[in-house]
């Protein structure tokens, strides 16, 4: 299926600080501000980009393969809470279009692929709105077991300490690359690599203070079997090396002369 337009979808979570009040486009504004402040991907193809925003992050997802282009989200210690995690089958997106394909948690039964969070459960536990919200099947892919459980979570588990030990503001990006056509349930397209990018930054600092220096760690996992001891480290790559796999620009609104040098840098920890 091949839309002629782009789609947009605004939810407004009032427990989340936004209120009901307000206008859609300050809503748009307020939440690509918390979530997206060095401006939203794009590719040369905007029709397979359904754009979802939602309080705790935001979503393009492409209807074509059923399955999210990218997600991009805030993480600092305050995402951090003592609520627990959502219990049941993951929950179908019901605000998708009626001419969208809704995939279920059944989509992924019996594939051998596990229901991959984007946004982490983890990552949103300070009330059970905000955990639950990470459920949805608009924020997962399918990853083998041994990517979601292995070196994906190393990853994760890494971000964490950066938010919560070091304190550091946070601005991530994550998704899938799409080459090969396999796919599972019905037409979920399986990613053969899965990326997330993440912006390093003191707490409270937003994209007007990303800079030369600018730390930016991303990585590029291949979605197989045979990883889950391998260390996150191994698979660091450059933005520009995702965005030249993926066809998306990233960090859109840094200015140029600075996205061209910090895109081709590779961060490992010290």
């Amino acid at each position: 299926m091949k839309s002629s337009y782009l789609l947009i979808l605004v939810l407004v979570l009032t427990s989340s600080g936004f209120a009901k009040s307000e206008t859609k486009d300050s809503v748009i504004s307020a939440i690509i501000n918390l979530h997206s402040p060095a401006g939203l991907p794009y590719d040369t193809d905007t029709t397979d980009d359904y754009i979802i925003y939602r309080s705790q992050y935001i979503v393009s997802y492409n209807p074509n393969f059923n399955t999210t282009n990218w997600v991009s989200w805030n993480l600092n210690a305050s995402w951090f809470g003592k609520s627990g995690r959502f219990s049941g089958k993951f929950v179908t997106d019901m605000t998708l279009p009626d001419l969208f394909m809704r995939i279920t948690h059944d989509d992924y039964t019996n594939s051998g692929y596990d229901r991959g969070h984007l946004v982490r459960s983890h990552e949103r536990t300070v009330n059970a709105d905000d955990n639950r919200s990470t459920f949805y099947m608009t924020n997962i892919v399918a990853q083998t077991p041994d990517l979601n459980r292995g070196v994906w979570l190393k990853f994760e588990r890494y971000c964490e300490e950066l938010a919560i030990k070091e304190n550091k503001e946070l601005y991530l990006y994550a998704g899938g690359v799409y080459k090969s056509d396999s796919t599972i349930g019905r037409g979920v397209r399986v990613p053969d690599s899965c990326y997330k990018i993440v912006v390093v930054l003191e707490r409270g600092e937003g994209a007007e203070c990303i800079d030369y220096n600018t730390t930016i760690y991303s990585v590029m996992m291949p979605n197989i079997q045979g990883i889950r001891n391998s260390e996150w480290e191994e698979f660091a790559v450059s933005v520009s090396h995702i965005e030249q796999s993926t066809g998306y620009n990233f960090l859109p609104g840094v200015p140029e002369e600075i996205q061209g040098i910090i895109e081709q840098y590779i961060h490992k920890p010290k």
